[in-house]
C-alpha cells in the first residue's frame, strides 16, 4: 500500500512542489518503518524456530536488501531533481514501479516457487 501511495503521490500533488516534497518524505519514512518491522519480525521468527532457510526465504532476504537501496537512490535523485526545479514524476514512477514489480515477484515466488 505504501508503494502505491508513493506511486500516486507525484501525480496528485504535481502542481504544489512543497506539498509533494513533504508527502514524498512521509512516504519514504513510512516505507522504512514497514521494511524495518518486516525484517525484524522475520529475524525473530527465524531465531525462535531454529530452522534452515529455504530458497524462498533467501529470495525474500535479497529483495529486502535491494528495496532500501533502490528507495534510497530514489530519494537522493528526487532531491537533486527538485533542486533543479524538476518535479521528477517520470523518474519516481519508474523507480516505484520497479519496486512494486520486485515485491510482487518475491511474493509470487514465495507462494508458488517453493
Amino acid at each position: 500500500m505504501v508503494l502505491v501511495f508513493n506511486l500516486a503521490l507525484p501525480y496528485l500533488l504535481r502542481l504544489d512542489m512543497l506539498k509533494m516534497v513533504f508527502w514524498t518524505r512521509v512516504g519514504y519514512f513510512v516505507f522504512w518503518a514497514f521494511w524495518t518491522m518486516t525484517a525484524f519480525d522475520g529475524l525473530i521468527l527465524w531465531i525462535f524456530t531454529h530452522q534452515k532457510l529455504p530458497a524462498t526465504v533467501w529470495v525474500m532476504i535479497v529483495a529486502s536488501v535491494v528495496l532500501p537501496f533502490v528507495d534510497g537512490y530514489r530519494a537522493i535523485r528526487l532531491k537533486k531533481l527538485w533542486l533543479s526545479q524538476d518535479d521528477g514524476v517520470g523518474f519516481n514512477t519508474m523507480i516505484v514501479t520497479s519496486e512494486i514489480v520486485l515485491t510482487l515477484v518475491t511474493i509470487l515466488y514465495g507462494i508458488y516457487g517453493g
